[in-house]
């Protein structure tokens, strides 16, 4: 026996630190040495453990007996699960030394008597002593609601339907609250103002017929056909002005009227001309319009009203024939009916496209044109009119023959020519060189001002409200017959009230229109309420689980469902093909009764007699827009009514209405949910709401395509939302609103950054559309600068030639040509 195993035994501490040092930590050692300094550094007094053990363990007095058999029950257990396989649970703060465990046992039973999360030890039996009356309570307070026993009691209904059995449902057990109800309460703080009074703009003159100016009699007979007789107002005043040849700027209210005020006077001048018109005259009016449908309609006025058969009319938009449009141009048109960008497309670019003969320009919806970023193309296409006119005045032959005649007192002066008819309409006239301007638009703007300067350097202002001209500018004219009105509703609560709305409207004969911020969101609200709202369960209310409808099975859709939305919805929108817009559009006039989920692109000039009611499902850009979108029913005096849903955050609008002299009335959803609730057959409308949301979710989860719509629809509202004006951000604010409750009201249950990563994955690689360069009518402002070309560099003769040399330039070495077999 050496000296130092005689010192180790004895237990020299000099011996152990230097075995210490000479051997290196193990793994575990080193992990058990960091938790030992964690557990030591927390390790508790014996009066705090008593104390500790009083309040889980619910001991009066304190036995240091009992706390001595507890730790001493705790080493007992750690030692034997130190032979146990090895541990994973991260929660445990110490390896599988059993040594070290047995030396720590008592501070970790202190210490984690502290902290319900921290580990107890290993003592299986103190956890379930202390835990045990803590779950016992948490499952008095609130059950959990089992998905597996949902489905159990789904089958059981199913099976008790089937054999012609009453379905019981346990009235004491209350079923847990959807979250779609668990929001707190928000107060409404705008008031309506019942007593004031808008501005009111007569739309009908006073007894003043058609027949009463001076137009064609056939004119006359084919509006009177169309139920066409009595002049508007606007009407009465802008068509003899127009008569007359003036350029005239007129402003009305939607819906009066103001298409007529230009087409009569211009059929009714080129009847006139003696003799007929022949298509090798070309153009002699162009009506610039800002969109396609807008286009279309006015395209069908004039066919109505037309009935001289050598006066063409035709049309331009987008999304149409090119070549189809170049030979009809080619062919010869005397109306031409065009939206701006494929106007100066053709004016550019068809040589066939002659503008040297038009005496009339139209620009009608003109602050639409400039809200659409139109303004650069209209000044293009006025200046080509006159460079197509300054052409077509010079010719040197006539400048040659030009004859003088000489006065008494010798001067020679030019022949003076005929002064132009200024007291009638150019288009009365084919010789004359004089073109007339129309604006036409139902507000007043800056812009729109800038914009007549312009056009025509002398115009007459015609206004079909006389005191507008003495009121404030900023107020708007909406038609008295169009009741407006508000509904502030919880974010979450928007879907299945619009489609409750839905469900009230289509029990009455009407048509609705209902507008939406994006064309992604008409195209998922289209899909989604074709598919799951038209039709529902024949048994639907006897189908029911913890008391709620349950509408979730879609194996037997077809066969099971009946129709319970009697009306047909139609969808249009922007990034619509050009043929299946127009069919939209003249299958939906021709309608008795529909829903058209649409964007902006409907809420110009487009004129549907028979519209009564205006759903604004997402707030408008503008003051402006809102005018507008209203202005698609109430027109021509009939009645109409307005919605615009608002949430809590956005009830600013109202007060931001009334400073332009527009007054909102509230609308409570009491109406509408008890219809719902009628449909779904539930008396509560909690329920009956909860039960359609429900649909809509499970719908989403089954269909897969309908789900990414949905992701894409939720996302481009929040680009459509985070881009409101200056002006109106202060209400629409994208800071003040709660995301996770607009994914909800997408049917969503997914959150927001959820939803972000599914829109990301589906257009992370889709490549941007290329730009056709030949059709490109603006030249881009900044050119690219033209790169330099390489400079060559220049040999000096001087400094790589010898004065030995002979003067011939060197003979170039000829490579030699190896095979592949050589290489090889």
């Amino acid at each position: 026996m050496t000296s130092f195993d005689f010192k180790w035994k004895s237990g020299d501490s000099s011996a152990k630190s230097t075995f210490a040092k000479k051997r290196k930590p193990n793994k575990n050692e080193s992990a058990m040495s960091q938790s030992q300094n964690k557990s030591v550094t927390n390790v508790k007094g014996p009066t705090e453990t008593q104390a500790l053990l009083k309040k889980k363990t619910g001991v009066r007095k304190a036995n240091p007996t009992v706390s001595k058999e507890i730790d001493s029950s705790a080493s007992s257990n750690q030692t034997k699960e130190s032979n146990a396989p090895r541990n994973t649970n991260k929660s445990s703060n110490f390896g599988t030394n059993s040594k070290f465990r047995r030396n720590f046992g008592n501070t970790d039973t202190t210490e984690s008597n502290t902290n319900k999360s921290s580990n107890f030890g290993t003592n299986s039996k103190f956890r379930r002593n202390l835990e045990s009356k803590d779950t016992t309570e948490s499952t008095e307070e609130a059950p959990k609601f089992i998905k597996r026993k949902w489905k159990k009691d789904k089958i059981a209904a199913k099976k008790a339907l089937a054999e012609g059995k009453s379905v019981q449902n346990d009235a004491s057990k209350k079923p847990p609250a959807h979250s779609l109800f668990a929001v707190g309460q928000k107060d409404i703080y705008v008031k309506s103002n019942t007593r004031a009074k808008s501005v009111v703009e007569e739309v009908f003159s006073a007894d003043k017929k058609f027949s009463d100016l001076n137009i064609h009699k056939y004119i006359v007979s084919n509006l009177n056909k169309i139920d066409f007789v009595t002049l508007t107002n606007v009407q009465e005043k802008s068509i003899p002005a127009i008569l007359e040849g003036n350029n005239v700027l007129i402003r009305s209210q939607t819906g009066s009227g103001k298409t007529l005020a230009y087409a009569v006077p211009i059929l009714d001048a080129l009847q006139n001309i003696n003799p007929r018109l022949q298509r090798t005259d070309g153009v002699q009016a162009i009506i610039v319009v800002p969109t396609r449908e807008l286009a279309l309609q006015t395209y069908e006025l004039f066919g109505k009203i037309n009935t001289f058969q050598w006066i063409v009319v035709s049309y331009l938009c987008g999304g149409e024939n090119r070549n189809t449009e170049k030979t009809r141009l080619r062919k010869g048109v005397h109306i031409l009916i065009a939206t701006p960008g494929r106007l100066l497309d053709h004016m550019l670019h068809t040589n066939a496209f002659k503008t040297q003969n038009v005496r009339c320009l139209v620009l009608d919806e003109a602050d639409r044109l400039l809200d659409m970023g139109f303004k650069k193309d209209i000044v293009k296409i006025v200046e080509e009119f006159d460079a197509a006119k300054k052409n077509a005045e010079y010719n040197p032959m006539a400048l040659l023959k030009k004859t003088y005649f000489t006065d008494d007192d010798g001067e020679s002066t030019a022949a003076a020519s005929n002064p132009p008819d200024t007291s009638s309409m150019p288009l009365r006239d084919p010789k004359s060189k004089t073109r007339q301007t129309l604006l036409l638009s139902a507000t007043l703007t800056q812009g729109i001002a800038e914009l007549a300067d312009f056009t025509m350097k002398e115009h007459t202002y015609i206004d079909a409200l006389d005191e507008f001209a003495t009121a404030n500018p900023e107020m708007m004219v909406i038609p008295k017959t169009v009741q407006q009105k508000f509904i502030v509703t919880h974010t979450k609560h928007r879907l299945f009230t619009l489609s409750a709305m839905l469900i009230t409207l289509s029990q009455t004969k009407s048509k609705v229109f209902v507008f939406m911020g994006t064309s992604n969101m008409v195209d998922y609200h289209y899909d989604l309420f074709t598919k799951y709202l038209v039709q529902l369960p024949r048994n639907r209310g006897k189908l029911k689980s913890d008391n709620i409808v349950v509408l979730e099975d879609f194996d037997n859709a077809s066969d099971d469902e009946e129709i319970v939305v009697d009306t047909e919805f139609f969808k249009l929108h922007g990034n619509m093909d050009q043929n299946v817009r127009k069919d939209v559009f003249t299958k939906f006039r021709a309608a008795k009764k529909g829903v058209l989920i649409c964007t902006d692109v409907v809420a110009r000039g487009i004129d549907v007699p028979t519209a009564d009611c205006i759903i604004q499902y997402n707030g408008p850009q503008s003051i402006e827009d809102y005018l507008h979108r209203v202005g698609r029913t109430g027109r021509a005096g009939k009645s109409g009514t307005s919605y615009i849903f608002l949430t809590h955050e956005e009830q600013d609008f109202v007060t931001e209405m009334e400073k332009h002299r527009v007054y909102l009335q509230k609308h409570e959803t009491e109406v509408f949910l008890k219809n719902l609730s009628a449909v779904m057959d539930e008396a509560d409308h909690e329920k009956a709401a909860v039960a359609l949301q429900k649909r809509f979710e499970s719908a989403l989860e089954n269909d897969k395509e309908l789900h990414k719509s949905a992701c894409v629809a939720y996302s481009s509202w929040s680009r459509f939302y985070n881009t409101y004006s200056t002006k109106m951000r202060p209400i629409f604010d994208f800071k003040k609103a709660n995301l996770g409750h607009y994914v909800t009201s997408f049917g969503l249950k997914e959150s927001p950054t959820a939803v972000a990563r599914v829109v990301r994955g589906q257009f992370g690689k889709t490549e941007a559309p290329r730009l056709n360069r030949k059709l490109q009518i603006h030249e881009t402002e900044e050119k690219p600068r033209a790169k330099n070309p390489p400079k060559k560099k220049i040999k000096s003769v001087s400094l790589t030639t010898s004065e030995f040399s002979s003067g011939l330039e060197p003979m170039k070495k000829k490579r030699k040509k190896t095979n592949d077999s050589d290489n090889e």
